[in-house]
């Protein structure tokens, strides 16, 4: 028995737990009618207010091909526009439309919504320890 069986067991059970509190594995993340995936490069393209597909494939770490197909979707769903690129010609800006930037909003809202639903019933102390823990998580783990 390897010393860190336990260990893996647990923090598998923990990401198990938090994806299923999260939804990521609904169909529709936050009733948008979009996976997990797309909403992301949504909120990525939204905060960075204009990118290329590089950009997005590199912060989340999909495959290019994936990512174009997604990019493809989005933009005959009419949240993304593409615009060339006063750099270099093969390149492509992709920015939110408005329908885009609306999206975007939604998805911070809810996704806002949703953590505070976790906090419901919590002290601040515990959501104080969550934070913490969180930050730790990441820190250790980055």
């Amino acid at each position: 028995m390897n010393v860190y069986d336990n260990i893996i067991a647990d923090i598998r059970r923990f990401n198990r737990f938090y994806t299923n509190i999260l939804g990521v594995l609904d169909r529709h993340v936050l009733d948008t009618g979009y996976s997990l995936t797309e909403a992301r490069v949504i909120i990525e393209i939204g905060m960075m207010e204009q990118c290329i597909a590089n950009n997005l494939v590199d912060i989340l770490e999909i495959d290019r091909s994936y990512m174009s197909r997604i990019i493809t979707k989005l933009c005959k769903d009419g949240l993304l526009i593409k615009g060339n690129s006063t750099l270099d010609n093969r390149t492509s800006l992709i920015s939110l439309t408005s329908k885009g930037t609306d999206l975007y909003k939604q998805l911070n809202e809810k996704s806002d919504e949703q953590i505070v639903r976790f906090m419901q019933g919590l002290s601040q102390k515990e959501i104080k320890e969550i934070h913490e823990s969180m930050l730790l998580i990441q820190k250790k783990l980055d």
